[in-house]
């Protein structure tokens, strides 16, 4: 048998894809939470700001990145997902 063959089921694909997108909104989900807090915490000063300035800096990085990373690997499974489809389709 050869290691190149892919044995997945498609469906199974398309399960941990749509996994990976909720992923992406629970970690967005969880930087609102946190921008929240910070927002409602009751600290008003000089260093507070800095640390908002530093927070929303990471909070961007983060979303960029990790929207970045899922949406290539869900174009990734949705792609295999749909291979497998059309080559189960064909053995059919």
């Amino acid at each position: 048998m050869s290691s190149d063959l892919v044995h997945a089921d498609p469906n199974d694909v398309k399960k941990l894809a749509k996994a990976l997108q909720q992923y992406e909104q629970r970690v967005t989900e969880a930087s609102k939470q946190a921008e929240s807090a910070i927002n409602a915490a009751n600290w008003h000063d000089r260093q507070k700001d800095q640390f908002t300035a530093h927070f929303k800096d990471f909070q961007k990085r983060t979303r960029s990145f990790v929207g970045g990373e899922v949406k290539q690997m869900v174009g990734s499974l949705t792609k295999l997902a749909s291979d497998l489809d059309r080559a189960k389709s064909n053995r059919m």
